[in-house]
C-alpha cells in the first residue's frame, strides 16, 4: 500500500481549509444531527426564497412601482425601503428558521447615518443583507455579474444601485454624488469574500470617494463563529453549530476634520489605513481570545 508523504497530508488540509475537498456535502467530517440536518434544510430553503423573491419583485413589484410612481426621487425611495424591508424580513425568517443568530452593536448609528460609508470586512456570503437590513437609505456598489443577474438586475436598477462596470473615474464620480444627495454607501475595501487562511487586501475605492466627497465613514466588523458561506465553501457545508453573526460599529471617523476636506494621494492613503488598523485590531482580538 502506497504510504501518504507529508506534502500530500498537507495538500489534503490546504483543500479542506478552502472548501476544495472530495467530499461537498461534508458528510464526513462531522454527525449530521437533526439540528443540522434541519438548518441544511433551513438554509437551503432560505436561498430559494431569496431568489424567488428577487425574481417576483424584479418581475412584478418594481415595475407596478415604476408605472405607478411618476417622481423618481420617490420612486427611488420606495424601492429603496422595500429593498431593506425585504432583507430585513429575510434574516428574521433565517433566524426563525434556526439557520443562523446574530447580533448589532451600534445598530442606532447605522439606522440613522445619512451620506455615510459605511465599510466592513468582508467574512460571508451574506453580509452586505445584514448591513443593509440595518440602513434605510442606502445604495450599494454592485459588481457587474449582480447588475447583470436575472434574479437581481431588477431589485439592484430599480434601487438605483452603483454599477461596477470597470470604470474607476465613473464610478468615485457617481458614488461621491450619491453621499452628496444623503445617501449611504456600503462598501467592503476587500473587494470579495477572502478565502479562509489569505491575508485580506484592502483597496482604497472607498478612501477617494469619502474624501471626495467629505463624507463620514463608520467602520464596521463582522464576525462569523463558527465560520460559514465563506469565499469557495457550498452553501450545504454546514457548521456543526449554529453560526452567529456580530455586526459591531467601530468608530465614526469625519474626514473633513481628521483629514482636512483634501483628496490627495497621502490622504487617500491614510484614510485606507487607518481603517484597516481598525479592522484588522480587532479581527486580531478574536484570534488572540480564542487561542486563550
Amino acid at each position: 500500500m502506497d504510504r501518504m508523504t507529508t506534502s500530500d497530508t498537507s495538500l489534503q488540509l490546504e483543500q479542506q481549509d478552502h472548501g476544495m475537498t472530495d467530499d461537498p456535502w461534508g458528510l464526513k467530517h462531522a454527525p449530521w444531527t437533526i439540528q443540522r440536518l434541519w438548518r441544511l434544510f433551513g438554509t437551503g430553503f432560505s436561498f430559494a426564497l431569496f431568489g424567488l423573491a428577487g425574481l417576483v419583485m424584479a418581475i412584478f413589484y418594481f415595475p407596478v412601482v415604476n408605472l405607478l410612481v411618476r417622481d423618481s426621487k420617490k420612486r427611488e425611495g420606495i424601492c429603496q425601503w422595500s429593498v431593506h424591508a425585504a432583507w430585513r424580513l429575510y434574516i428574521d425568517i433565517m433566524r426563525g428558521l434556526g439557520v443562523l443568530t446574530y447580533e448589532i452593536h451600534g445598530a442606532d448609528i447605522l439606522k440613522n447615518a445619512r451620506g455615510a460609508v459605511v465599510v466592513a470586512n468582508h467574512p460571508s456570503l451574506i453580509d452586505v443583507v445584514m448591513l443593509m437590513s440595518c440602513m434605510r437609505r442606502t445604495r450599494a456598489v454592485v459588481k457587474e455579474g449582480v447588475w447583470n443577474n436575472p434574479f437581481m438586475a431588477g431589485v439592484v436598477r430599480g434601487a438605483n444601485y452603483i454599477p461596477n462596470l470597470g470604470d474607476s473615474d465613473r464610478l468615485i464620480t457617481d458614488c461621491a454624488q450619491a453621499l452628496k444627495d444623503g445617501y449611504n454607501l456600503c462598501i467592503f475595501p476587500e473587494g470579495s469574500r477572502t478565502p479562509e487562511g489569505q491575508k485580506r487586501r484592502y483597496q482604497r475605492g472607498f478612501s477617494y470617494v469619502a474624501l471626495e466627497a467629505g463624507a463620514k465613514v463608520i467602520v464596521c466588523t463582522i464576525k462569523v463563529d463558527p465560520p460559514t458561506l465563506r469565499k469557495g465553501e457550498k452553501w450545504r457545508s454546514i457548521p456543526t453549530r449554529k453560526p452567529h453573526w456580530t455586526i459591531r460599529v467601530q468608530d465614526c471617523i469625519d474626514t473633513g476634520e481628521t483629514y482636512g476636506y483634501e483628496r490627495s494621494v497621502k490622504n487617500v492613503r491614510r484614510l485606507a489605513k487607518d481603517v484597516e488598523a481598525i479592522i484588522e485590531g480587532e479581527i486580531g482580538t478574536w484570534k488572540h481570545s480564542k487561542q486563550n
